[in-house]
This record gives C-alpha cells, sequence and structure tokens, in this order.
C-alpha cells in the first residue's frame, strides 16, 4: 500500500482527487509603451496541492498540530517525491466504519 509521509504523519492510502495549483508569478521584466511589465514564468516550489487523505486519529492529530502551529514540514508524496510545504486543512469529517477512530480530510499542501 503507498501512502502520503507529511512530517510524522501517514495517510492510510493514497490521495484521492489530487488537484495541483500551479504558481505563475512573474519574471522577465520589460518596459512595453512606457509600462513595465514582468514575467517570471511558472514557480514550481509556490504551487498549491489539494488532496483528499484519509488518517487514523493519532496522525490526524499531527496533521492539526502543523495546521494550527502554520508549520513547514517535510512531505513524502505516493510517488516518492519529497518537498516542503505548510499544510492548510479545507475541511474534514469522520470515518463512522472506523468507529470514529479515522478522519478523512481535504487538505492544501502550499509548497516552499
Amino acid at each position: 500500500m503507498i501512502m502520503v509521509k507529511i512530517g510524522d504523519a501517514y495517510s492510510l492510502a493514497n490521495p484521492k482527487n489530487e488537484s495541483i495549483t500551479p504558481d505563475d508569478r512573474q519574471e522577465t521584466i520589460e518596459i512595453i509603451g512606457g509600462v513595465v511589465v514582468q514575467d517570471f514564468g511558472r514557480v514550481e516550489q509556490g504551487d498549491k496541492i489539494s488532496w483528499t487523505l484519509q488518517f487514523w486519529k493519532k496522525d490526524w492529530d499531527l496533521i492539526k498540530q502543523y495546521w494550527n502551529n502554520r508549520e513547514f514540514v517535510e512531505i513524502t508524496d505516493a510517488a516518492g517525491e519529497v518537498f516542503l510545504a505548510r499544510v492548510v486543512v479545507r475541511s474534514y469529517s469522520r470515518i463512522y466504519k472506523f468507529e470514529n477512530k479515522a478522519i478523512e480530510a481535504n487538505i492544501e499542501l502550499w509548497r516552499l
């Protein structure tokens, strides 16, 4: 089973509903008709990654701690890529079939 590692927390399985929002900043600076124009291009380190993940309660408590403390943590995704990101929880719910011991969360990772 492939899992995601966020800091010291592990997901129960691969992420569902992955979505990546590219950071499309501006880089080149030119003056066109007296107007300053910048175009930095895409900055991969600024991408936002959205996942739906499931966690056991003990791992969920770590995720909440990272979120509440606005910590940057090391992320290892299902493909083995490692990067730093800040964890933002967009929504979460209990998974009742696991007797209230597991959580499903929609999280967003802000890369650093």
